[in-house]
């Protein structure tokens, strides 16, 4: 090894010396890079490293998150002004990190980078067939067949499409029976040859489009009171602010253009609407429960004002803590 350091390896983290650490980075297309960092480096400059290696750009849609201690919050994102090395030994039960997309954006068209298109599909690609957009079944092997076409290319390069078999599809949370599995195979191989000569990226800006497209596409929502007591789902969205019934049914939506500031005191939430002179009140279940709400509600700054910059960005904070920080 150069420089006579010998690589030792600790029960948390490989460390070259008492100033550095290695940690692994999981990309979106499940393939682990290492850093090696100074003990005060922040999650900014991780993530410049990682989109360096990506060719990124537009660094400012992603962000890095890992697993928590415990199992709220389920994960947490990284505040990236902060040293990382103090955020994973505090919070983190692995010195493992994930990249992923942390703002969502309304139209694909607003990527201008095609690198940043390519991260995008992947990772809209991974909340459809993890389960979390729902869609029909017909929507689902229209995604399919460009996933294919994107991933692999036209269906000509390949002696037949029972490679199909072997690829994941579909929804993890949708039927898994034989049968009807490869009845919708089939359906996807039809829908693959339908876009033959397609260009992968074309085909991934086209499955983008049909994602949007989806309920649910670009929100992150958590389980909250009124000031009833009422249970209740907050979130938000590129739209805004937004409240649901338990069940799913909306409440209520504010524009992001009539919220005037947005502050918080441990697991109260303060939204300030401008356009009718109102302030309103939710209680989260609790700081460190909902997912990954409790690093959202202990590091939001105490009041911030959003500015007509982040609604006309369009950008969905995806955390409680991009949103309003």
């Amino acid at each position: 090894m150069p420089f006579g350091l010998k690589l030792r390896r600790t029960r948390r983290y490989n460390v070259l010396s008492k100033n550095y650490f290695v940690t692994r980075i999981r990309l979106l297309d499940n393939n682990v890079i290492e850093c090696t960092l100074s003990v005060e480096s922040t999650g900014q400059e991780c993530l410049e490293a990682v989109a360096q290696r990506l060719e990124l750009r537009e660094t400012h849609y992603f962000g890095l998150w890992f697993q928590g201690k415990t199992q709220t919050p389920a994960h947490r994102w990284v505040e990236l002004e902060k040293p990382l090395k103090k955020q994973l030994d505090k919070f983190g039960n692995e010195p493992q990190l994930f990249f992923g997309v942390m703002f969502y954006v309304p139209n694909v068209s607003r990527l201008e980078q095609e690198a940043t298109r390519y991260q995008y599909y992947l990772q809209v690609k991974k909340e459809v067939l993890d389960g979390r957009l729902q869609c029909t079944v017909e929507q689902g092997i229209r995604l399919a067949g460009l996933a294919v076409q994107a991933d692999f290319g036209d269906f000509t390069h390949f002696p037949s499409q029972d490679f199909l078999r072997e690829y994941v599809l579909f929804p993890v949370n949708w039927p898994n029976g034989d049968e009807v599995q490869e009845e919708w195979t089939k359906k996807v191989a039809e829908e693959h040859k339908s876009h033959c000569r397609r260009p992968p990226a074309e085909a991934e800006l086209l499955y983008i489009k049909e994602v949007e497209k989806l309920d649910g596409f670009g929100q992150e929502s958590f389980p909250a009171k009124d000031n009833y007591t009422n249970d209740i789902f907050i979130g938000m969205s590129f739209v805004g602010v937004f409240v649901k019934h338990r069940n799913g049914r909306s409440i209520m939506l504010h524009k992001w253009k009539d919220i005037g500031t947005i502050a918080h005191n441990k697991s109260a939430i303060t939204v300030e609407i401008t356009s009718r002179d109102d302030t309103i009140n939710f209680h989260m279940v609790s700081v460190v429960s909902s997912g990954a709400l409790g690093i959202h509600t202990q590091t939001l700054p105490r009041r911030r004002k959003v500015t007509s910059a982040d609604t006309d960005r369009g950008l969905s904070y995806n955390k409680w803590n991009c949103c309003v920080g």
